[in-house]
């Protein structure tokens, strides 16, 4: 019976099995990134990675451009950044940015207007948290998330408790200085009685109403009448 010649099986070196792995792990990680990023597209929100140095969007999701009709990378100017901000949220960025030093692992919101590619001006709210951060790096990145308010509330009802309620925290420090007769007095110019009457309800004198309003203008920081009554709607004072 002839010998049969023996097949060498010499093992796999350690360079084909790592660039076998490499491969394998690289393929896996691709699936996952298109996973993701199909979510994030789906998403009816504006998902981005900000860089809070120098001013520039790093990552988006498709929404970006579909809202706001910029593309995903470009090359803006900081300067050219800022400009997109209604002139009255120009400061939001270095507010951002001032907040996060302090507080980097909690998470900054704001509600503002901000121009699209067109020249409209959306309302925008946002939802930022400190992706990564590195001061000697000089690495200041922000994981934020946009929804645009501009379009019509499908479901309103409760738009105005919630506008009412985060104006009261906001204002909190300005309502709370008024004493409990003052918010009373303020409920009633707010519902539309004059000086002489809240007097007459309350049976106290034309010039004690009259000093008591004088006192919450100014505890407030409010011009006139008409700016309390405006005050005392929004923060459901009425």
């Amino acid at each position: 019976m002839a010998n049969r010649k023996k097949v060498s099986e010499e093992p796999l070196g350690d360079k084909e099995i790592n660039s076998g792995s490499l491969i394998q792990r690289n393929y896996q990680l691709k699936k996952q990134v298109l996973f993701y990023d199909k979510i994030f597209s789906s998403l009816n929100a504006i998902v981005l990675v900000f860089d809070l140095n120098k001013f520039r969007v790093i990552w988006a999701n498709d929404q970006y451009k579909k809202v706001l009709g910029y593309r995903k990378k470009s090359k803006s100017r900081p300067e050219d950044v800022l400009e997109l901000y209604h002139p009255e949220d120009k400061d939001l960025l270095f507010q951002m940015k001032k907040f996060f030093l302090t507080n980097r692992k909690s998470t900054f919101t704001a509600f503002y207007k901000f121009r699209n590619s067109v020249g409209k001006y959306l309302w925008l709210f946002t939802s930022a948290r400190v992706f990564r951060y590195s001061e000697k790096e000089e690495v200041f990145e922000v994981l934020a998330i946009s929804i645009d308010f501009t379009q019509q509330l499908t479901y309103h009802k409760n738009i105005k408790l919630l506008t009412q309620e985060k104006l009261q925290e906001v204002n909190k420090k300005y309502i709370e200085k008024i004493t409990d007769r003052e918010q009373q007095i303020v409920k009633y110019f707010a519902n539309g009685f004059k000086t002489r009457e809240i007097a007459e309800i309350l049976g106290i004198s034309f010039h004690t109403v009259n000093n008591h309003r004088k006192n919450i203008l100014r505890k407030l920081e409010l011009k006139n009448l008409a700016a309390l009554v405006n005050f005392a709607v929004d923060n459901g004072l009425d």
